[in-house]
């Protein structure tokens, strides 16, 4: 019933706009229906944002002409980038292979040893580069041992190769070798005036079909020992260094008392010997004994081998002075030498009238009486006188009166001394007079002097003897004039104290006795050294040694090693900034 009643109530309803002529009113909306509304509105929406952001049509042809403009100019940008980068890269790599070259020819031309050492042990000194450099003869150096063995003996040894190898950059006509004799015996035969044992170094001029000097040097030549030690060996063993190396052989010395070694004579002892062998003009020097001479002069003996002498003693008792002596030194003999010795001085210097040779004559207030050699030097014109020259001022004389101090020295034969203003000392010097002046075919000269405030005393420095301007050193000379005018020369250098030029006080470096002396000799010989003067080096500790090992590192480090790695990184700078 309620059913029935339901239904009439909704056909009712349903029919009441058709009955009443009244307008529809909805209920509800389909879910269908709206989505599709908010469907289109959304793509009503879309299309005019789409609308507003699209440009007109002039804007449209406009935009890629803008862009192409902009395109264009950034590539300019680049390419000109690119170029620059290009271009300096090459510059780079240019200087890099430009100091690869470079670096390749000093290598090749110098030492690439770097002189890391404390005390320079391994450089040279300019004045002997300056004379390795005007070598203009063959020479061949070969040392007995090879390269290893010899580097390996000491740090002495070590630095000898190492001076080897700059005398080659310095002067391609200077050339060294190492012999192993063991495995080359038959090479001694080439030396037979020379006792050849390991270790040993030759200096030799290439053979030529006249002339071919040859000189060794050993292992001890290459070093200096402490003057101390030298002392004890002479005065409690009654020996000396080289002794000992001729009765036990240089090694094994040198192995006993290497603590006792103090300096390196390398380069001392190799100039020396380029400077015997390469000089066209070599100087023998004799020094004479036999009569108790009042000095040995050890120290002088060695500076005329450093210097590039010839040096070799002759007992005059019982000996003749070699014809080719070009320098005799007479070390104050304390014994009177008998008429027949004297004769051999004399006829040493008149050279059957040609003249042309030279000697020192040195006296000492140690001297006996030596009526024999005063008569002889009389008749060059010069009389040593007793007693000894002292200065009366503080100011020149060194410690004691009789050790003076002078700087009026002559101007002859002082080319060759690089010191403008030398100071000498004069040690127990005796006056000398000058008997004449100048005669026939004879002059004397003084060659230095004391101040005026001088005076003689007696041994005993008690009584003086005379007062004033005193002679230390003289020189009498006899001369021959060929047809041309052209004169040669016999020179007798007289030192009125031989001590003057002893060991202790030649070494002495605040004074000039050591060049000065040098010098006067150089220039009577016609030895010149252009004011080289070869002196020891010490070698101490704390140093940093570079060995060949890092040399190598070093050459191929800066050779290949660094060169390469500039060479891949100016690469990939080239190559990032051309993609950028």
């Amino acid at each position: 019933m309620a059913d029935d009643k339901l239904k009439e109530q909704t056909e009712g309803a349903q029919d009441t706009p058709e009955n009443n002529e009244a307008p529809a009113e909805k209920v509800s909306t389909p879910v269908g229906d709206l989505l599709g509304d908010v469907i289109k509105k959304q793509k009503a929406g879309e299309l005019k944002n789409k609308k507003s952001e699209e440009p007109d049509d002039d804007e449209e042809d406009e935009e890629p002409s803008k862009n192409k403009k902009e395109k264009a100019h950034v590539n300019v940008k680049q390419l000109k980038h690119g170029m620059m980068s290009t271009v300096w890269t090459l510059v780079f790599v240019g200087i890099v292979v430009l100091v690869n070259i470079i670096a390749t020819v000093l290598f090749e031309r110098y030492p690439l040893t770097l002189d890391l050492t404390k005390d320079k042990k391994y450089s040279l000194s300019d004045e002997a580069i300056d004379y390795i450099k005007t070598i203009d003869t063959d020479v061949m150096v070969t040392v007995f041992a090879t390269e290893d063995q010899f580097a390996n003996l000491t740090d002495h040894t070590q630095q000898a190769v190492e001076v080897l190898k700059k005398y080659k950059r310095y002067n391609d006509r200077i050339n060294y070798r190492f012999v192993d004799i063991e495995s080359n015996p038959d090479i001694l035969s080439q030396y037979e005036a020379n006792t050849i044992n390991q270790f040993d170094i030759i200096f030799e001029t290439n053979p030529t079909s006249d002339v071919k000097r040859i000189r060794k040097l050993t292992l001890i030549d290459l070093m200096k020992f402490r003057d101390d030690f030298n002392q004890q060996l002479s005065q409690t063993y009654g020996t000396d260094i080289e002794t000992l190396a001729d009765m036990y052989g240089d090694l094994r010395v040198i192995q006993m008392y290497i603590n006792f070694i103090e300096s390196s004579r390398a380069d001392e002892a190799f100039v020396s010997a380029l400077m015997a062998v390469a000089d066209p003009n070599p100087v023998n020097a004799v020094f004479v004994t036999g009569r108790k001479e009042s000095a040995k002069l050890q120290y002088l003996h060695t500076l005329l081998e450093a210097n590039g002498y010839f040096v070799k003693d002759i007992d005059i008792t019982k000996e003749e002075i070699p014809e080719d002596t070009k320098l005799v030194i007479v070390p104050a003999p304390s014994e009177d030498y008998l008429p027949e010795e004297v004769k051999k001085l004399s006829d040493y210097l008149y050279n059957g009238g040609e003249y042309g040779k030279q000697m020192l004559y040195g006296a000492s207030i140690r001297q006996g009486k030596t009526p024999n050699l005063d008569e002889f030097l009389e008749e060059y014109g010069i009389k040593i006188g007793d007693g000894v020259i002292c200065e009366t001022s503080g100011d020149n004389y060194y410690t004691m009166p009789y050790f003076t101090k002078t700087s009026n020295i002559g101007d002859q034969f002082r080319d060759d001394m690089t010191v403008k203003d030398p100071v000498l000392l004069s040690v127990y010097s005796r006056p000398i007079t000058r008997l004449f002046e100048e005669r026939t075919g004879a002059s004397t000269f003084d060659y230095v002097t004391s101040t005026e405030n001088a005076f003689v005393a007696d041994v005993s420095m008690q009584n003086i003897l005379e007062k004033g301007k005193q002679t230390y050193v003289a020189l009498a000379t006899k001369v021959k004039y060929d047809t041309q005018g052209k004169g040669t020369f016999s020179n007798l250098l007289v030192f009125g104290g031989i001590e003057t030029i002893e060991d202790d006080y030649l070494k002495f470096t605040q004074f000039d006795n050591r060049e000065y002396l040098l010098s006067v000799l150089g220039g009577m010989t016609g030895k010149t050294r252009n004011g080289l003067v070869i002196a020891p080096k010490v070698v101490s500790g704390n140093l940093f040694d570079l060995t060949e090992k890092q040399s190598s590192v070093l050459q191929w480090t800066f050779i290949v090693i660094v060169p390469a790695v500039v060479l891949i990184i100016g690469g990939v700078i080239w190559k990032r900034r051309k993609n950028r």
